[in-house]
């Protein structure tokens, strides 16, 4: 979905639209939660949406797209969410490794993480992460994450391709924890144990 589409929606919808749209993100990961939260904080700032309404809406609707998703690695397992060449089995394998070995905490930080937040609820759901605990950490890494690119559209524009000083810092930023995560997964412990797993199968 491209930004004049997700414009668009916002237009004919509002509120609504932002909340199915991010149902729709929490549980495929489409459309952009980055595009839509730039272009509603656009609409924010001219006025024609609130800032606490769509932080709210959006991170609630996430939230909810996300505790789908990890109902459906909780009771399908990772056979089920695979077949719909979504989410890949390997790369779900290693997330779910760094999962088990750090626990909440990890999916409060990957929740925050782009590439790696869309596997957080399957593995989350496939480690059988308390329900309460997982909706509290959920909704708040969601509203964390709204704020932020509600924000950069406040203070930069729906069409900031860059996003000023301050939206540069934070995609380096957001670019070194990713790149030292995925560094990290791909470590020769994680795919020792990586290996391990499918030989015990």
């Amino acid at each position: 979905m491209s930004e004049l589409s997700i414009e668009q929606l916002i237009i004919a919808l509002g509120y609504v639209g932002i909340f199915g749209a991010m149902i729709a993100n929490g549980a495929i990961a489409f459309p952009s939660s980055q595009i839509l939260y730039i272009v509603s904080g656009f609409f924010v700032f001219t006025g024609d949406l609130n800032l606490a309404l769509v932080v709210v809406v959006g991170a609630i609707g996430n939230t909810i797209g996300n505790v789908i998703l990890y109902e459906l690695a909780r009771r399908r397992g990772i056979h089920y969410i695979t077949r719909f060449k979504i989410f890949r089995a390997q790369e779900i394998e290693k997330v779910q490794i760094a999962f088990n070995r750090h626990g909440a905490l990890f999916v409060f930080i990957g929740k925050l993480l782009p590439a790696i937040k869309i596997f957080i609820p399957i593995v989350a759901g496939l480690g059988k992460l308390t329900r309460v605990l997982y909706v509290l950490i959920i909704l708040v890494s969601s509203l964390i994450w709204s704020l932020i690119f509600v924000g950069i559209g406040f203070f930069f524009g729906k069409n900031a391709d860059v996003f000023g000083v301050y939206g540069v810092v934070l995609f380096f930023v957001a670019l070194l924890l990713v790149f030292g995560f995925y560094k990290y997964m791909n470590s020769d412990k994680v795919l020792k144990e990586l290996v391990t797993k499918h030989e015990e199968r």
